[in-house]
């Protein structure tokens, strides 16, 4: 039997962001949750799994956030399932790590001076 096969295939979405207040209140799981919510309006979970390249087995710890995807799989996770909570909320926490390391630095570089300064101060 000769059938013409029919590929069907969901539209790219741009993904839903949050306000920062809103994805600072949520916690990683949280946001993996709410993403595969979204997702699974898309897809089934083995087709989120097999696009996202996660071994479907393991699919529930990482939605459950027991096990962290790495950075491909949690831009085709995220692109698949139309939703950017999970990549906003690693955004957020790079750019409060950068903000803590950039305070201790400026606070051990001014101590640094006035040790400095005092030292001269007392020679």
């Amino acid at each position: 039997m000769n059938q013409r096969e029919i590929r069907i295939f969901a539209p790219y979405v741009e993904g839903v962001r949050l306000p920062e207040p809103e994805i600072e209140a949520m916690t990683y799981a949280e946001c993996m949750k709410k993403a595969a919510e979204i997702g699974l309006a898309r897809f089934s979970r083995d087709t989120l799994a097999k696009l996202s390249h996660i071994h479907y087995p393991h699919f529930g710890e990482y939605l459950s956030g027991a096990r962290k995807l790495d950075r491909e799989r949690l831009f085709l996770f995220c692109m698949y399932a139309g939703c950017e909570y999970p990549i906003q909320w690693i955004e957020l926490a790079e750019k409060k790590a950068r903000a803590e390391y950039r305070a201790q630095s400026a606070q051990v570089l001014g101590e640094f001076v006035q040790q400095a300064f005092a030292q001269r101060a007392a020679a």
